[in-house]
């Protein structure tokens, strides 16, 4: 019997390409998990952001279905509330005031009403952060991300 003894240059072991494919796969794994954990704060803002224009198209549609009635969305340094004649709406799973935390404030801090219409005054809110987003009420009552 013969066994073939293998020189040390055959052993198993990576090639440099191999070697290469698994860095640059690390590395894009990385720097996609760094970049999700350091923007969390571009994240909450958004949030924010999508809950204010929430609250206002729900404010823009109870106005438009009770004429009777007065609804009108108060902006607050860090938080809105949705008033039902003159008190905090709550619906169902809903309840205001909605707090955004210290680390989120709006400005300016006007108090937005809808006609039966569904027309407001034109308004733009800034929420800050560690970034800035902004959001439109216009006199038509659509309320978007500006």
């Amino acid at each position: 019997m013969f066994y073939q003894i293998k020189p040390p240059y055959y052993e198993a072991a990576f090639t440099l390409i191999e070697l290469i494919i698994v860095v640059l796969l690390v590395g894009i794994m990385g720097s996609y998990a760094v970049s999700r954990f350091s923007s969390s704060d571009g994240y909450r803002l958004d949030t924010a952001a999508e809950q204010l224009i929430s609250a206002g198209q729900l404010t823009k549609q109870l106005s438009m279905n009770d004429s009777a009635r007065t609804f009108s969305l108060v902006v607050q340094a860090n938080q809105i509330n949705l008033l039902a004649d003159g008190t905090s709406f709550n619906g169902g799973n809903l309840s205001f005031p909605l707090v955004f935390g210290s680390n989120i404030t709006l400005s300016p801090t006007p108090t937005i009403t809808f006609d039966s219409l569904g027309n407001t005054t034109a308004v733009t809110i800034t929420l800050t952060g560690a970034e800035t987003r902004n959001v439109c009420f216009q006199s038509s009552g659509l309320v978007r991300p500006c």
